[in-house]
Order: C-alpha cells, then structure tokens, then sequence
C-alpha cells in the first residue's frame, strides 16, 4: 500500500478538539457521531493540515459558519478568530497553538498561533513584521496580531488575519479536493473537468455515472448561461438529444462531484461532507467500492463524514469487499477527558452491521 498523506492524526486545541488522538487511519475513512460532536471540524482540521494553513481556507472555513466579519478592525478580527482555538475564549494576547499531524511524526506537525507583531526597521533599512517577545508586549505600540504558521519546527509564514489571497510559503501543500454537502458549484465543476478531459480519467467518471444511470455513454460541458457557466451535459442511450445532468436528478450530480474530485485528487486527500446526500441506498455500495478502487489506484486518502446507517453499511460491505483492508470507521464520541474516536476496522464493522449494533 502506497503511504498515507496521514497514518495516524492528532488534533489539539482546534475548535472543539481539546487533545483527539487517531492512532491509525485507513486509506477510505468514515466519520461517525451525534450531531455537534466535531466531524465537520476534523475535516477542516484535515483541510488546514494539507494547505499549510493557507489563508483562503482558514478564511472561508470561518465564513461557512458566519463567524467572519469581513475586512474587520483588530478587535472584530479577534472576535472571528477565537472560533478557531478550543474555548473560544476571547483573545487578549498571544496564543497557545492549534497542533495538527500525525502522531508518530512531530516534524510534520502543523502549528497555528495567533502571535503579536510589530513593524521594525532591519539593519538594511526594511520594514519587516517581527513577532513580540511576552516582554515587550505590553509597551509596543499598535500590536498587530497575525497568524503564525510551523511545520515541525520549520518557519513557514505569518498573515494578517483579513489577506485572502497573497500567501508566501516556501512548503509543498498536500494536494486537497473538497466535496461539501451541498456538492461542488459549476465553475470548480468545469475546472476539475478541463484537468481530466481525453484522459482515461474521464472513462472513470462515467464508469461512477453508470451507477446511477447505466445507459449514460458520454458526458460534456457546455455553455448555456449568460454568466458564462458551463453546465454537464450527458448522452444517455436511446436519447436523441443530450440531456443536463440535473435532469436525471441530484444523485447524478452527486455522483459527478465525488467522481471528479476523486480522480483530481491523486496523490492527496479527498475530503466528503455527508457523502451519502442525495443518494438513494441501493447504489451507495457500488459507489463506495469505485471510491476504494480509485482511492487506492491513484494513492488518495478520503474522509467522509455521514449520520446514514445505510452508508455505514455500504460502506462495511465495500471495504469488506477489497483485499488491501484500507477501510476504517472513526466514531466520535464525549467522554470526561474530551472528544475521542473509536475505530472500527473492517472486521468490526461485519459485526456491528450483521448484529445491528449501533455506531453512528
């Protein structure tokens, strides 16, 4: 088995993560657990971790959850960022830092601080952001604070907490596809198609079409909108025209997304929130297993989320189903010392599901 971007995770002080420790990961990861337990938060813990913390997605991480203000003055950019530490407690000062990596590797651990800054002046005449020693702090004048970003012990940058765009960072980010639970809007739709067009990658994508639609023969995109979108349209046999893909229901769509961003993702993390919206349960198992297939022809480490129990079965069924055992169950649960996960294998999995024992 080719490694994983992520054999084993520690998440401390992110959100609602005091201290979660994963000792293990699986190539294909399930994530299960009540409502408000932080399955969406270890995926964007997991989505900080492959782009080194890159700004944009801290930033929209932020916005999805309407805990961004905007371009805001420093202490409404601290009001937004105190989201993103464990407590949520207000920020008067430097940070402890989020740690987010694997267990067994503490160089490749990702740290985020919310440090102190000030404008100096460098012995060639620059003026350059230096971060405030705990002496100094209380006599600077108009500190600023910025995130700070390490991996291991490693510089990588500082922002301010309102750049969206400009990021300077010398460190390799992991190649990341997100899938949300509303699924992927039309413009990334068209860019993750450009990449894989007359490529054998698109033959997989109709391959994972044809479970929802067996007698689709060909997919396209095509511009039908004053905006300029381009919308999938698919041939589908005994048609004499090519339909757009809602056309045959949100499924397809569904379908669609997961595919293309699996087949972008090689060599990285795919990531699915909710991955069985829209989808009825008789295809979910066919689904799950070109997701283990793919997952491992083209070394992608995926983790989705769900709250289905027909999806945890499709999914037991899948896993059970591939030889490499690269499927594993994480369940979240609250316990007196915080947030932990329980991991099921595949083995713990044909128990639950043949027993009816419940791990959602």
């Amino acid at each position: 088995m080719a490694s994983l971007a992520l054999p084993s995770l520690e998440v401390q002080g992110f959100r609602c993560f005091q201290d979660l420790r994963i000792d293990k990961l699986g190539r294909v990861n399930l994530i299960v657990g009540k409502n408000n337990i932080g399955k969406t938060s270890l995926l964007e813990a997991i989505q900080l971790y492959a782009t080194r913390a890159h700004p944009a997605i801290l930033r929209q991480i932020l916005t999805v959850r309407d805990e961004d203000k905007g371009r805001q003055q420093v202490e409404e950019a601290l009001s937004s960022a105190k989201y993103l530490f464990f407590g949520r407690k207000a920020i008067t000062g430097p940070t402890d830092p989020v740690k987010i990596g694997p267990i067994e590797n503490p160089e490749q651990q990702l740290r985020i601080s919310l440090d102190f800054y000030t404008l100096k002046i460098d012995k060639e005449g620059r003026h350059t952001w230096q971060i405030l020693m705990p002496e100094e702090y209380s006599t600077a004048e108009s500190p600023t604070p910025r995130f700070s970003v390490f991996l291991g012990e490693d510089f990588i940058t500082s922002y301010s907490l309102d750049v969206v765009t400009r990021y300077l960072s010398l460190v390799k980010e992991i190649n990341l596809i997100s899938v949300d639970v509303n699924g992927l809007g039309k413009q990334t739709i068209a860019q993750l198609w450009d990449k894989i067009t007359l490529t054998d990658y698109e033959q997989e994508v109709l391959k994972a079409l044809r479970i929802v639609a067996p007698g689709v023969e060909a997919i396209n995109l095509v511009d039908q909108s004053a905006r300029g979108e381009r919308t999938p349209i698919v041939k589908a046999r005994g048609m004499s025209e090519p339909l757009p893909i809602r056309t045959l229901g949100d499924g397809m769509q569904r379908v669609l997304g997961i595919a293309l961003a699996l087949v972008n993702a090689q060599d990285g993390i795919l990531i699915i929130d909710e991955v069985e919206n829209g989808l009825h349960y008789s295809i979910q198992e066919d689904l799950w297993e070109r997701i283990f297939q793919l997952a491992h022809q083209l070394n992608v480490q995926v983790f989705a989320t769900t709250h289905s129990w027909d999806c945890i079965t499709a999914f037991q069924e899948a896993a059970r189903a591939e030889e490499n055992e690269e499927g594993l169950l994480i369940r979240l649960d609250y316990k007196e010392v915080g947030i932990v996960a329980t991991l099921f294998d595949e083995q713990d999995l044909a128990i639950a599901t043949r027993d009816n024992i419940e791990v959602r």
